[in-house]
């Protein structure tokens, strides 16, 4: 790949709460950028509007104040799930404490896509940007196997349950239940690092673009290494 960007300085861009869905890469997401705001001198917070598992060697707090780190992950640890929960601070007062608040924004198992019912996601109140993951490994793969709620997503699309998940029809999914598009939204294709995935992630950005206005990056989120696509 050529022409790559890094994701924090993509992050660094839009200050406030940021709210990450989809599949494929999220939680990922949270702890690469976050790290990367961090090294770059901004203050980061990581939190969950629904429940995730903590990030690796990032301070938990419970306060917004309770840290002077230039990254900490806020909220209530369950004890039985060893999953964060929403934090107890409004996320107003989470937004006046950091640079930037990666929201994880839904639950997708573990799965490259998301298809998303009536009580999904849940977009933290004053959210200044959504990015949607997806992950490549999930391109050609069953719908079955490969979409976390696939009930949702063969009703919005009318696709049976073995049918692949092509690229082309994955964004058509995102594109019907638009919940991207504003300027400062993003989409981003996680797991293309080889040519063929990248190559898959193209014709996604391809089928995404007539529809919905905002950028399109793909690469790896582990690395921080994306380049834009559209």
């Amino acid at each position: 790949m050529s022409d790559l960007v890094n994701l924090a300085d993509i992050l660094a861009t839009v200050p406030g709460i940021t709210a990450v869905i989809g599949g494929g890469g999220k939680s990922t997401l949270l702890a690469t950028g976050g790290r990367g705001l961090a090294e770059r001198g901004h203050r980061a917070m990581l939190a969950t509007s629904t429940h995730m598992f903590p990030a690796s060697g990032i301070p938990l707090v419970e306060r917004v104040d309770a840290s002077d780190d230039r990254i900490v992950q806020v909220g209530t640890l369950d004890q039985t799930t060893g999953k964060l929960g929403a934090p107890k601070a409004s996320w107003s007062e989470l937004a006046a404490a950091a640079d930037h608040v990666l929201v994880e924004a839904d639950g997708s198992r573990g799965l490259p896509f998301k298809a998303h019912n009536e009580y999904e996601p849940v977009i933290p109140e004053g959210c200044a940007r959504v990015i949607y993951v997806v992950g490549a490994s999930g391109f050609g793969r069953p719908v079955y196997d490969a979409v976390h709620r696939p009930q949702e997503f063969r009703r919005m699309t009318g696709v049976a349950a073995y049918e692949p998940a092509t690229p082309q029809l994955v964004a058509a999914g995102i594109c019907i239940e638009g919940l991207v598009g504003m300027p400062d939204d993003l989409v981003v294709v996680n797991q293309a690092e080889s040519p063929e995935s990248l190559e898959a992630a193209r014709a996604f950005a391809r089928a995404l673009i007539p529809v919905i206005d905002c950028p399109v990056y793909a690469g790896s989120l582990r690395s921080g290494a994306l380049c834009r696509l559209a």
